[in-house]
Order: structure tokens, then sequence, then C-alpha cells
């Protein structure tokens, strides 16, 4: 009697692919029982053993899904809560940072690729529904208990998904230096940072984030939260009374610039007319162009005193005598 023909059975895939995983498998779901070595799991050493349509579709499936998570990336964090920049020439380089105004260069070359900071790891693990877990924090707890000290915490991070299996890890750490002494505050930091980390391993974010680099600054959380109320005034006018004001004038008048033609420029590039009505953008940018208008003005008058003078040696020579001296030598 014919056997009946043995239903395929869909293959499914174990092991992350894209990742680049050590191990991955492929099986056929729910085979048969007694169906030999057809139907079990076959260990696969290497992604690249996998079948070529196998591999293939894989691939395009993450490469599209990586495009969709970079589109919700750029569309969703906001820059100064979610991530941000920093001023990484010193004063020496930099002009702004030279005056204090760091935070006010134009120049994007002086500015550090974006960082990624908390609020945003955490919103994009929430996009990704991971939980986050710190395996090493305990042992800092039990330490503190003890009454052993501390120089330095070292903590990681790992990120789970719905099963409680580890789709990230990474590590952070903080010197209790840095923070007086508070091993609280350095613990709360550490923690910080192995999350970013973990956060920027998971998604493939290096080559949009770096790390977090706050700390860089020495300043507290709340400054760079406040940066989006700053970047808000960027379109007000300076104002009359402001210290953007008073320092552009001082600037025009150090640099012996005519202050009409500053202003006649101003018109032209922004419809401008008067200093106090310039944005925060528009004063910088200003700021960067006085020393070549400087010394732009200072070639004309070279160029006008040039052909002037020859002009005045011919008057000279060819001027007659005062009547005084005619009535002296007569």
């Amino acid at each position: 009697m014919a056997q009946p023909a043995k239903q395929q059975q869909p293959i499914a895939i174990t092991g992350d692919v894209a990742a680049g995983q050590s191990s991955a498998s492929v099986a056929q779901a729910n085979p048969p029982a007694g169906s030999g070595s057809r139907g079990s799991t076959a260990p696969v050493a290497s992604p690249l053993d996998l079948p070529t349509t196998v591999f293939q579709a894989a691939l395009e499936r993450r490469q599209a899904n990586r495009a969709a998570l970079l589109e919700w990336v750029r569309a969703v964090l906001v820059e100064g809560v979610d991530y941000g920049r920093i001023h990484a020439l010193g004063k020496s380089r930099c002009q702004y940072a030279a005056q204090g105004l760091a935070d006010q260069c134009p120049d994007p070359r002086h500015w550090s690729k974006p960082s990624l900071w908390k609020p945003g790891a955490e919103k994009i693990g929430g996009l990704l529904g991971v939980s986050v877990h710190y395996p090493t924090l305990r042992d800092y707890e039990q330490a503190a208990l003890q009454g052993i000290a501390i120089k330095t915490v070292i903590l990681r991070c790992e990120l789970h998904d719905a099963t409680g299996r580890t789709m990230a890890d990474g590590v952070g750490a903080r010197s209790l230096v840095q923070d007086s002494g508070d091993l609280n505050k350095a613990l709360k930091m550490a923690e910080k940072s192995a999350h970013i980390d973990a956060t920027l391993r998971m998604a493939g974010l290096s080559e949009v984030f770096t790390q977090d680099l706050e700390d860089q600054k020495h300043q507290p959380q709340d400054q760079h939260q406040a940066r989006p109320a700053q970047a808000a005034t960027e379109a007000k006018p300076i104002g009359t009374q402001s210290r953007e004001h008073r320092h552009l004038e001082g600037r025009i008048k150090e640099l012996q610039l005519a202050r009409e033609r500053i202003q006649k420029w101003c018109q032209r590039k922004w419809g401008v007319a008067h200093f106090p009505d310039l944005t925060a953008a528009q004063y910088r940018e200003l700021l960067t162009r006085l020393p070549g208008f400087a010394e732009r003005m200072a070639a004309e008058a070279q160029a006008r005193a040039a052909q002037e003078a020859p002009q005045a040696d011919s008057v000279e020579l060819t001027a007659p005598p005062c009547s005084g001296d005619g009535a002296a030598q007569g």
C-alpha cells in the first residue's frame, strides 16, 4: 500500500541572524514522532550556514526594521531632552568659549556627535518592549550594609524581552570621588551609563549617537532639561538692553567698523534694520563676520589712501607761492 505523502512542515528559525549570535538552528515546527534526523533540530554553527533564501530573507527583514527604527528615532527623540551635543573646543580655539558663550557657538564643527541621554534610552526601550535589570547592583547594596569601603562602582545593565531573554547588556562605571563620596549618586550615575550603553548595543545606534557625555561638562541633569526653553528663545529678538546687544555694539566699536554699513548689511541679509531686532542665531552669525568686515574695510581705506596720495603730491608741486612770500621777496 502506498504511504500517504508527508505534509511539509513550516521552517522555524531560532537565533538572531542580524545580531550575529554564535549559534542558530533551523528546525521543522512540530515534527512528527519518529521522523528521524529530518525532524530533529539541526544546530547551525554560523548564520552563514543557513540556507541562502532563509538568510537573505532574514537580512532584508532586519534591514527594513532597522530603517523604520532610525526613522522613528529621528522623528520622536527631541534634542535637549532625549539627546544633546557637547561643545568640544576650548577657549583658545573658539571665540565664543573664550567669552563664556560656548552654548551660543554656531559652528557645528565645534560640537560633539549627538550624545544619547537617559530619557532617550527609556523611549527606545519602551518602543522595543524591553525591561531594564542591574544584576550586579545587589552586590554593592550588600557591601554598603556590611560597611565595606567602596571607591568605584561598576554596574552591568541587561535589557530583557517579555520572555526574560537578555537582548543586550552594557556597563557603566563611576568613581565616588566624582560625587564627593556620595554612594547613592554614584550608583545612579553608573546605572544611567550602563543603561545607555546597553541601549546603543541593542538597537545598533552607535552610528547615530555616542555614549552619554553629560558628565564631561560637570553640570546637573536639570541644566540639560532647561535646554528646550533656551532653544525656544532662539527666534526672539535679542532686545535693546540685552547682554548680546551691548556686546555687539562694543565689538563694532572695538573693530572701528562703520555702524551704518553693518546695519545695511543686516537689512540686505535678513531684512533687519536695527541690531536689537536680530535673533540669537543672527546675532551669533554677525559676530563671526565682524572680523572679516574689519579687514575688508581696512583694505578699502588703504586703497583710497593710495589713490589720493599722488594727487596730494601734485598739488604741492604746482601750488603758487602765497602773497606773503612774494611781498617778503620784493
